[in-house]
């Protein structure tokens, strides 16, 4: 994840519509550029940069109320307040490694006291290509902070977004839980185990159909009629098409016998030729409509027979929606109620109340409760709630089209008023003066009507015969998959349950193996970067991350263990960064750092071992947040060969607000 912009919109120190673009292109990136600067005066704003990031992107989370209160309670510009304003917002927009594009927006409302009234926030999802967004109201803060957690899980934050001068608490909070979490979130771990606990919840469903399977015997049986049920589908099947190519067959003769006997008639007169064509029209006419009503028919007929049963469902659906909510309101009405009545009755009475007495007075309490807020209370309990449906499933049957079967009544109609022109014609035909004989094309084409007629009564015995069968079958697959746990063959359910049990086996030991390589991949970056950044070269005999406890350890060159918490403010950073490098180096995740002051307490020769050889390399994307009084000119000019923007937060002192332009501590390099 790569942050691409902050805008500002009268939020504290920042007056007006302020932003600040902090992407850095990936050509940029492979340069060796990967560094945005942001200086300021103490009191500048820059502070405020690093803490909006961390609240749109995690809220509350980690703030207490009172805190919370006393951080929100001034947010909005006073300028803009003075002016009439009672709004502030801060967005923040970053780009995700599929792409996408998240658009994070936290908004503030105040009153004319200014004080807070109401929070609220919204994300925009753009994906790449794509013209339609994905926009939200954050309403479920819950599922919103999961959704962030996908990109960078909170208590992986402060490894990544911190600032400097109290990057020390890091190592403070050694062997904490939260401190494991980060770091099991931040090299995947996490992963593992949450896949480990899917195997074993997938594990104990097999465990519970095995013990729900039926008998052997009883599936065997099932097992041999759907076998029996396939090898009659299958002789149905081949005797349906070898009668179909009959049908056809016969329906190919009987044209080339009409048009035999239509090329006699056309001989005889002008009249008998144009009920020929006219014929032929008609024939085409009803080859279409024949088409049309097939097509119609597979297309709708399922909800034309189901119609009324459709209707009836829906009209119960609606009853029961309405039913859930007068619940729902009922309940919600009596909630002060039952609350009220669970406190006083909660009280001691002397004498007691019976047990019979007391649901009395809940009772005509409810009655009059009701009465006299005026809630309607109508009794819907003649309506049976059936339906238990999923959402998608609610909507699917709600929204259902219901065929009208008056179309194919039409059809039919049409089709055989059709079938009545065609004959009226042939009988017109054949009573019409000849002076050819056209008697045996007659015949035969009478004894081919006939052959196709007793064809189709042949396929309709078929069809019925086959679809009993179908219908057969999946009454009987249906009894075994309830039958055996929806798991038809015992020894497969059996099989499954070996695998995943020696799945899981192979994943722990995978896990244990990985936490082992992790950690020492910790221990090899960690004492890397240390040697890199510290004053006093070759002073740790020995560095050790212990994977029980998740702790760094120190020793001398006497392998006695060095009290980390005793040194000094600058060796304690020191250690802290490194720790920082190590665990992005063996992280899973992809993100941007952002620190505040990192140079604040160090003497020149930590400051330039930081400078030189940590923030260059730590990652893709680094913003740094600097006052005056950490500027060097060898800072200056290292920063010149490794940033790719230069901001500057400019206080006026007359207006009382700050302004973001361009540029960086121009008087330094005067």
């Amino acid at each position: 994840m790569l942050l691409k912009k902050l805008i500002f919109d009268n939020y504290k120190t920042y007056y007006g519509l302020q932003e600040v673009d902090l992407y850095i292109p990936e050509s940029i990136r492979e340069e060796g550029k990967n560094i945005i600067l942001l200086g300021g005066l103490n009191g500048a704003g820059k502070t405020t940069i690093l803490k909006a990031i961390l609240y749109v992107l995690f809220g509350k989370r980690g703030i207490s109320e009172e805190e919370h209160k006393r951080l929100f309670s001034n947010i909005v510009n006073n300028t803009f307040f003075d002016e009439g304003g009672r709004q502030s917002s801060v967005t923040l927009i970053v780009e995700t490694d599929s792409g996408e594009e998240w658009k994070l927006k936290v908004k503030w409302y105040f009153d004319k006291y200014k004080r807070l009234t109401h929070e609220e926030r919204n994300l925009i999802v753009s994906k790449p290509g794509s013209r339609v967004n994905r926009h939200a109201k954050i309403d479920n803060i819950e599922t919103y902070n999961k959704f962030i957690d996908k990109i960078i899980p909170y208590h992986a934050a402060p490894f990544f977004i911190f600032d400097g001068e109290e990057i020390k608490d890091i190592i403070l909070r050694q062997n904490s839980h939260e401190m494991k979490q980060a770091i099991h979130k931040i090299t995947g771990m996490d992963a593992y185990n949450q896949l480990i606990t899917d195997l074993q919840s997938l594990q104990k469903n097999i465990e519970k159909k095995l013990a729900s399977s039926s008998s052997n015997s009883k599936i065997k049986d099932y097992d041999e009629q759907l076998n029996e049920l396939t090898k009659t589908m299958k002789r149905l099947e081949q005797k349906r098409s070898k009668i179909s190519a009959e049908h056809e067959k016969l329906k190919n003769l009987l044209l080339e016998e009409k048009e035999r006997r239509n090329k006699k008639v056309t001989q005889n007169s002008k009249s008998r030729e144009t009920f020929v064509k006219k014929q032929s029209k008609i024939e085409t006419q009803m080859d279409l409509a024949k088409k049309e009503l097939s097509t119609f028919f597979k297309e709708n007929a399922i909800s034309i027979i189901l119609s009324e049963k459709l209707t009836k469902l829906k009209n119960q659906l609606k009853l029961e929606d309405e039913v859930k909510r007068k619940r729902i309101i009922e309940n919600s009405s009596l909630t002060p109620y039952r609350n009220f009545m669970n406190q006083l009755l909660s009280e001691k009475i002397d004498p007691p109340l019976t047990d019979t007495q007391l649901k009395q007075i809940k009772e005509l309490g409810k009655e009059i409760w009701l009465k006299e807020n005026n809630i309607n209370n109508t009794s819907t309990t003649d309506i049976q709630e059936i339906h238990d449906l999923s959402g998608k499933d609610h909507n699917f049957l709600t929204n259902y089209i219901i065929s009208d079967k008056s179309k194919m009544a039409k059809l039919i109609n049409y089709l055989e008023s059709l079938e009545n022109e065609y004959q009226n014609i042939e009988n017109e035909i054949r009573n019409a003066p000849e002076s050819v004989n056209i008697d045996k094309e007659n015949e035969r084409i009478d004894s081919l009507t006939q052959m196709i007629g007793e064809c189709n009564l042949r396929l309709r015995s078929v069809n019925k015969k086959l679809n009993e069968a179908k219908s057969n079958k999946a009454n009987i697959t249906n009894k075994l998959t309830r039958l055996s746990g929806q798991e038809v063959d015992l020894e497969e359910l059996q099989n499954k349950y070996s695998l995943t049990k020696k799945t899981i086996l192979a994943m722990e030991q995978y896990v244990e193996e990985v936490t082992t390589m992790k950690a020492q991949y910790i221990q090899e970056e960690f004492s890397y970067m240390l040697n890199k950044l510290f004053r006093k070269q070759d002073e740790f005999g020995k560095i050790e991350f212990d994977i029980d406890s998740y702790t760094i350890r120190l020793y001398n060159d006497k392998l006695q263990e060095i009290s980390i918490q005793d040194r000094s403010a600058g060796e304690m950073q020191m250690i802290s960064s490194s720790l920082i490098w190590a665990l992005t180096k063996a992280s899973d995740l992809a993100l941007p750092i952002v620190v505040d002051t990192p140079l604040g307490r160090l003497d020149s020769h930590h400051r330039n071992r930081l400078i030189n050889h940590y923030y260059k390399e730590l990652s893709e994307q680094v913003i740094i947040l600097s006052t005056d009084t950490e500027i060097t000119e060898e800072y200056v000019k290292l920063m010149e060969d490794h940033s790719y923007k230069q901001y500057m937060l400019d206080y006026d002192e007359k207006k009382k607000y700050t302004v973001i332009r361009d540029g960086y501590f121009d008087f330094v390099t005067e």
